[in-house]
């Protein structure tokens, strides 16, 4: 057997795609549709109920690949296909932004979910109004944006957060870096080609002086244009724990070399990323639920031009930790919103 067909086949190990029946999406959407909180502390304070609902209705085989996922090795990420969203959706929010309630049932499910594979919210101080939800909508105050609330430009291959600290890295008076971070389509646009590239099989890829590269502290590594406050920290841009695991805060808009030898370095792995056949294309249909691990995996928007009729692309973030710890919280009852 080629090289080529086992890398395709260790990639495809790696993205796991389940799909709801329809017996699940219609007990789903009539137990969780008409659940009445409020804010995001109110959500959080409701997931044992929520996540019970939907472990009672779900087959076996997909809530082992929840309970499972964020200590699974082997899976970068995980494509939950079919998910209820709310019948009475507003126009596409190009202001931003929704309070949770405004589609009680796509929260209930991304809270519910989160909740059943053992993932703590997350939400930072100073990147999205320290909510818990993203709208990445073609937002009318960030069109030429490359970000989340961006359209015309294309959004390259990044992890989210880069600058905070990777999952080995110790936590001292900053949150860390989101571990997982999900995408629920509530509107979709068959134009906007979004792909992931998957971290280990780039790294197979480049030599090990590349790779040693990557791994010093030559980079200088700014904040992404969704935080409000900008910051630049010179970091290394791949870290490797004691079980041989990486993890990468590559970041195309965002990181910079400040030595010729990373300048060749980063020169390489950005290469690797431009390559199709390191691309696997996701497209998504609504109710579509993506969890990737954020660290493990790019990922990565083509510009488009939105409509502006109210039907453009709409789908909703949320950033996750695999423990609290990795949390460094602004206060008691906000316990999700980390210090970044």
């Amino acid at each position: 057997m080629s090289k080529a067909v086992l890398q395709h086949q260790e990639d495809v190990a790696q993205v796991k795609e389940v799909h709801l029946s329809y017996d699940v999406y219609d007990v789903l959407k009539k137990r969780l549709s008409s659940l009445d909180c409020k804010s995001d502390v109110d959500w959080l304070e409701a997931r044992d109920w929520i996540s019970a609902q939907i472990k009672h209705v779900l087959p076996e085989s997909i809530i082992n690949e929840l309970e499972n996922f964020s200590r699974n090795t082997q899976r970068s990420a995980l494509i939950i296909r079919g998910c209820p969203v709310d019948s009475a959706l507003p126009p596409t929010p190009y202001h931003g932004y929704l309070e949770p309630d405004c589609l009680p049932l796509a929260t209930a499910i991304h809270i519910g979910i989160y909740h059943l594979a053992g993932l703590e919210p997350v939400a930072y101080q100073n990147e999205n109004d320290g909510k818990l939800f993203r709208h990445v909508v073609p937002a009318n105050y960030a069109l030429n944006q490359k970000s989340s609330h961006g359209s015309r430009k294309t959004f390259g291959m990044h992890v989210d957060n880069p600058d905070l600290p990777l999952t080995p890295e110790p936590i001292i008076d900053r949150s860390g870096s989101p571990e997982f971070l999900s995408l629920m389509a509530i509107r979709t646009d068959l134009r906007v080609k979004s792909s992931i590239a998957l971290l280990d099989s780039v790294l197979d890829k480049l030599d090990q002086n590349t790779i040693r590269q990557l791994s010093q502290h030559n980079f200088l590594v700014s904040r992404p244009d969704s935080f409000d406050n900008s910051k630049s920290s010179k970091l290394p841009l791949l870290i490797t724990d004691e079980g041989n695991i990486h993890y990468c805060r590559f970041d195309k808009e965002n990181v910079s070399p400040t030595t010729p030898e990373a300048a060749a370095a980063l020169l390489m792995l950005r290469s690797e990323l431009e390559k199709e056949e390191n691309r696997i294309q996701v497209a998504y249909q609504p109710g579509d639920l993506l969890i990737i691990k954020n660290q493990r995996l790019f990922h990565s928007r083509e510009g488009f031009m939105p409509r502006d009729d109210g039907t453009d692309r709409w789908l909703i973030r949320l950033f996750g930790m695999s423990s609290s710890s990795r949390i460094a919280p602004i206060s008691e009852i906000t316990s999700h919103i980390g210090f970044d």
